[in-house]
């Protein structure tokens, strides 16, 4: 009986009370949309390969390759026997498999040519590891066999329709064809890898030797389940024992040494930010940032809750007392409290969650995110329900502890005081919401900031008006699948509007091949560099500088004519000066040892951030093995930034080069800048996020402005009546704002600073934080505050003083 009589009065009170009501439903509610949205969002990234089963015992191979006791470079790979050899020799280890990219990713089914990065080789294990659901094929044969495929269900959908694919075939270019053994079920989204093919990987097929040794080259994604409870330290220790044992003559002759890890599946997405990564991961820090903003604009609209019901409590303070003379005891008045909190919250759980699906689908679009609501998510739906319930028994517990504080008697004269001496409740939530919207300004600015500078920063080389164009790879200028190449590069450069090419085996932005150590001739010391094949003008065409020697000549019948280093290689191998270091002779050894080179150095360029702007440039290495090879990129450097109006002229000219081959092209800029994707992403979230501050710190403020006006009603009148100016009720009314918001920037201020901080620590070359940042944080708060709370002054200050003495 008791519930209902609170539900009863809570209905009754919210309804008298409809102005301030309506505005806390909608502080609530856009709150909640926030929390709902971030934390539907981290909860369905933190749910990434745990998908799979038994994926706590399912690890990744990580590889840390160091020269001269130095850490090079960390990679997901291994070496192609780690795996297997482990399985053989340790009992813990109950499967083991590897991915490894394909080459040359263009296909042709039927007349029908496409291109697809997603093609990988595989070992059976791989199937075991990840239980491959197979919709057809048998499973103890599949991936056994020389040039057999597996397709995914919607690849084999998308190219073979209804049609049962397997014994089809697929020609991997430029003539090799693959069997079709089976059709498996694809991976689900939330997975690190998603392969669209699976080609088998066997001795017998036509393979570049250092990719079929054993114990070669590093460029096999490998995995290993284990039993549970392994020791994975031993097991590190026994993986390291193995490589050694295997490759202890080349560690020694190159002065090399692996050291090798084993990665938690679960941890890769968000915590493995290597080279040679399968796909872009998610980055946890980032996700971390928007749960504790999300967290923090939920404690900005409890305060408003709290503010709320305090302030709504005090103007029914009679009403309280009364019911305090008729037995209602402080248990009484926290249950209706919690009554009140309760229905609030429901409601606004109610619209937020409506909310949310009418925007789910612009947020993905916009922000390109995904959200799971399904009930298996329990991390999801356990982080709301603590949240709320925590949210509903903090809000219903302190306004009602608050008032029932007072005694009988002193309620029935007790009134909602303007201005109350020391710190009051709301005073700590203005500061509070206020440092809460400076600190997502200035981390906002300074993100953007940090981003606009490595985008303009000096890269080394100028990627403006430039274009890639898609060609095969290691394919020789010769071959009988490419017309005349000759022809294609001279009209190219005939066109009036390209002004010179080159050609590559990367494209800006990729990941360079680090398969090589190096050491200059006669000495020990090694290291390992990113290597690059690089045809003629290709300094030339990027603006690189050439420090001392000769650019790559061409027509140069020989193909190892020598080399070019840049400044962080010529530092490495300890020359004094750029000219010392020409003509000298620098070893190149590959991992499978099977590739022993010995170039002269020909010339010494300067850095450039070839991959990366976060990082300082490492040694690198070009040759130029472009006259008998094609290599997978001509670069086509353009007079005019209009691409589109050249398109179509290479476009003619590449189809009749390459009759079988898809025409794909690349503005290096843009391709460059998607190392920027996840900055971009979190600061169009954060933009998000302050609007939603600032809209629940302004219904805060407005409520109290309102509030604070009604109080005073009888001051301001008396002060008009003897003469006080509309602009100095005005000021009196506004001034507590704007000192309190100033508090709010002092606080704001070292804590932004302070994050800022630690976030610019993750990359090399970094922007300062200017003081105008900090500014201009404060000042946009301060122009809110006073936007906001002005109208209401405004109101009081111009009301007719007979009408304010007629209050009380």
């Amino acid at each position: 009986m008791n519930v209902l009589y609170h539900f009863h009065m809570t209905i009754r009170t919210l309804r008298h009370n409809l102005r301030p009501t309506l505005l806390l439903l909608i502080s609530m509610s856009v709150g909640l949309v926030t929390f709902i949205l971030v934390s539907g969002y981290v909860s369905y990234e933190q749910q990434y390969d745990r998908i799979f089963p038994d994926a706590e015992n399912i690890y990744r191979i990580t590889t840390d390759l160091y020269s001269d006791g130095k850490l090079q470079i960390s990679i997901p790979e291994c070496e192609r026997d780690m795996g297997s050899s482990l399985k053989k020799t340790y009992p813990e280890v109950t499967e083991a498999g590897f991915l490894a990219q394909a080459s040359n990713p263009q296909y042709k089914i039927g007349e029908n040519i496409f291109k697809d990065t997603k093609v990988y080789f595989a070992s059976p294990g791989l199937l075991n590891i990840f239980s491959f659901q197979l919709l057809q094929g048998d499973r103890s044969q599949v991936l056994t066999a020389p040039y057999t495929v597996l397709l995914s269900e919607s690849t084999a959908r998308k190219y073979f329709g209804d049609e049962n694919p397997v014994g089809k075939t697929i020609v991997k270019y430029p003539v090799f064809e693959y069997r079709v053994v089976g059709v498996y079920k694809d991976i689900p989204k939330q997975a690190h890898f998603h392969p669209n093919m699976l080609l088998s990987f066997h001795n017998q097929m036509h393979l570049p030797p250092p990719m079929k040794a054993p114990w070669g080259e590093t460029d096999f994604y490998t995995y290993l389940k284990v039993h549970p409870g392994t020791d994975l330290q031993a097991l590190e220790q026994k993986m390291n024992q193995l490589a050694m044992a295997h490759k202890k003559d080349y560690f020694e002759k190159n002065n090399q040494l692996h050291v090798y890890h084993l990665q938690p599946l679960k941890d890769i997405h968000l915590h493995s930010h290597l080279k040679h990564e399968l796909q872009t991961n998610a980055r946890a820090d980032y996700l971390y940032i928007l749960l504790i903003i999300s967290l923090l604009i939920v404690l900005a609209v409890g305060l408003n809750y709290i503010h709320f019901s305090f302030t709504r409590a005090l103007n029914h303070a009679s009403s309280t007392g009364l019911k305090k003379v008729f037995g209602a005891n402080r248990r009484t008045l926290i249950a209706q409290s919690l009554t009140d909190s309760l229905v609030i919250h429901v409601i606004a759980t109610a619209v937020a969650f409506l909310l949310c699906m009418l925007l789910l689908p612009f947020l993905q679009k916009q922000f390109g995110i995904t959200l799971d609501f399904s009930l298996h998510n329990r991390l999801f739906w356990f982080g709301l329900g603590s949240i709320l319930l925590l949210s509903i028994i903090i809000n219903g517990v302190v306004p009602g502890y608050l008032i029932g504080r007072f005694r009988s008697l002193d309620l029935f004269h007790l009134k909602y005081k303007p201005l109350m001496p020391g710190i009051s409740f709301r005073q700590l939530f203005v500061v509070g919401q206020f440092a809460i919207v400076m600190v997502i300004i200035i981390g906002i600015i300074g993100i953007n900031k940090q981003v606009n500078y490595l985008k303009e920063k000096n890269k080394g080389f100028n990627l403006e008006n430039t274009i890639a164009i898609k060609v095969p790879q290691n394919f020789r200028r010769t071959s009988q699948s490419i017309n005349n190449l000759d022809a294609f590069e001279q009209d190219l450069l005939q066109n009036p509007n390209i002004s010179g090419i080159t050609q590559s085996n990367r494209t800006p932005g990729e990941t360079a091949a680090f398969n090589f150590s190096f050491a200059k001739k006669g000495t020990e010391h090694s290291g390992k560099a990113a290597v690059l094949v690089a045809g003629v003008h290709y300094l030339k065409l990027f603006d690189i500088k050439l420090l001392a020697g000769n650019d790559f000549e061409p027509h140069a019948e020989n193909v190892d004519e020598g080399c070019i280093i840049n400044q962080s290689c010529l530092n490495f191998l300890g020359y004094k000066n750029s000219q010392e270091a020409v003509g000298r002779v620098l070893k190149l050894t590959d991992e499978s040892a099977l590739q022993n080179i010995e170039l002269k150095i020909r010339g010494v360029c300067s850095d450039f951030n070839f991959q990366n702007i976060r990082e300082h440039p490492g040694p690198m290495i070009l040759f130029d093995w472009t006259k008998n090879m094609i290599w997978g990129n001509y670069f086509v450097k353009l007079k005019q930034a209009n691409i589109a109006s050249v398109i179509p002229f290479i476009r003619k000219k590449f189809q009749a080069t390459f009759p079988n081959y898809p025409f794909e092209y690349l503005v290096l800029n843009d391709f460059y800048n998607q190392q920027f994707y996840k900055e971009y992403q979190l600061i169009r979230m954060l933009q998000a996020f302050v609007l939603v501050a600032i809209l629940i710190s302004a219904i805060n403020l407005f409520a109290m402005a309102w509030f604070i006006a009604i109080a005073r009603t009888k001051e301001i009148g008396i002060r008009k009546v003897n003469g006080a100016k509309v602009s100095e009720v005005m000021t009196l009314l506004n001034k507590d704002f704007i000192k309190w918001v100033a508090i709010a920037f002092v606080i704001a201020t070292p804590i932004a600073w302070f994050t800022m901080n630690k976030w610019l620590e993750n990359f090399a070359y970094k922007t300062n934080l200017s003081w105008w940042i900090f500014a201009l944080a404060g000042i946009l708060a301060i122009g809110i505050a006073l936007l906001t709370v002005s109208w209401q002054s405004w109101k009081a200050a111009t009301r007719n003083p007979v009408e304010a003495l007629r209050y009380e």
